[in-house]
Order: C-alpha cells, then structure tokens, then sequence
C-alpha cells in the first residue's frame, strides 16, 4: 500500500490564513487535555499534570510512602507524609474545584512546619504526630503545599 502524500494547504483569505496556526495549536492542546481517571472505589481521583508529575494519586489504599487524594463528592484527602528528610507527595498537582472540601492529612518523623500558600496557613507537625487539617478551596489558582524544615514542594493545588 503506498504511503499518503502529505501536501501544504493554501489559503487566500489573509484573516483565516492569520488563525489557521492558532487553530492548529488550539486543536493539538485541545486532544493532550487530560480527564480524570475512575480510581478502584469508581470515583474521579486528583489528576495530573503530563509532564514531569507522578500518575495521578487513587482513592485506595497506598503503601505509606505513595500519596493518596481521594475524591468523594464532599471532600478531597490530600495524605502527605513528611519521612527521611523527603516528602511525599512531591509536586504532584492536585485538582480541585472552587468551593470544594479537602483534607490535609499529614504524618511526619520529624517536626516541621507545612504551609498553604495563598490560604496563609501554616500548619505545625511534631515528630510522629498525625494532624489532619479540613479546608476549603476558597479562592482559585495555583497554590502550592511546601514543607519548611527542609523546605520542600508537597502538592500544587490548581483550584478553578
């Protein structure tokens, strides 16, 4: 079977000939969009994003060292644990809705400090203390979770 010819396409209208390339980008975008996947318990868990960030956390259990954001209608559990000088999650991105409640569930073997950026919030952990912080997505953009002791980034929260 012969291959396809692929050939240029020409346009003599100037204004649509000016957007075919922002058409073309648009289009391509449009296909890498990533939807969130169905986890074990059926419901959306968090996405990511495609490049550089972990697969997308699920709503199952995980071993202690993987991070889990579970999503249920009501509340999103971002766990978060602070273990031998690492954090883990590590920058994945965790996406949220205005408006919706999630958890900040952290355990850590050290003391430490984890803060909200742009919710202003600094949350104090002790050496093998378990803190679970409620909040709600109150506002939207990009904010990241970072630990200070080192400092480290936990999640990025991309609420809209």
């Amino acid at each position: 079977m012969p291959y396809p010819v692929l050939t240029w396409v020409t346009c003599e209208n100037r204004d649509v000939a000016r957007l075919l390339p922002l058409v073309t980008i648009v289009l391509l975008l449009a296909g890498c969009s990533v939807q969130p996947a169905a986890g074990p318990s059926g419901s959306p868990s968090a996405s990511t994003t495609a490049s550089s960030v972990a697969p997308a956390p699920t709503a199952s259990t995980t071993p202690a060292d993987t991070v889990s954001a579970s999503a249920s209608p009501a509340v999103t559990t971002i766990e978060i644990q602070l273990k031998d000088g690492k954090v883990s999650p590590n920058g994945d991105r965790v996406d949220l809705n205005q408006g919706d409640q999630f958890v900040l569930d952290i355990t850590s073997d050290r003391d430490d400090e984890v803060h909200v950026h742009g919710f202003d919030k600094e949350i104090e952990v002790s050496a093998g203390q378990h803190v679970r912080v409620p909040m709600t997505a109150d506002r939207t953009g990009r904010f990241e979770v970072e630990s200070h002791h080192p400092e480290l980034l936990i999640v990025v929260l991309q609420i809209r």
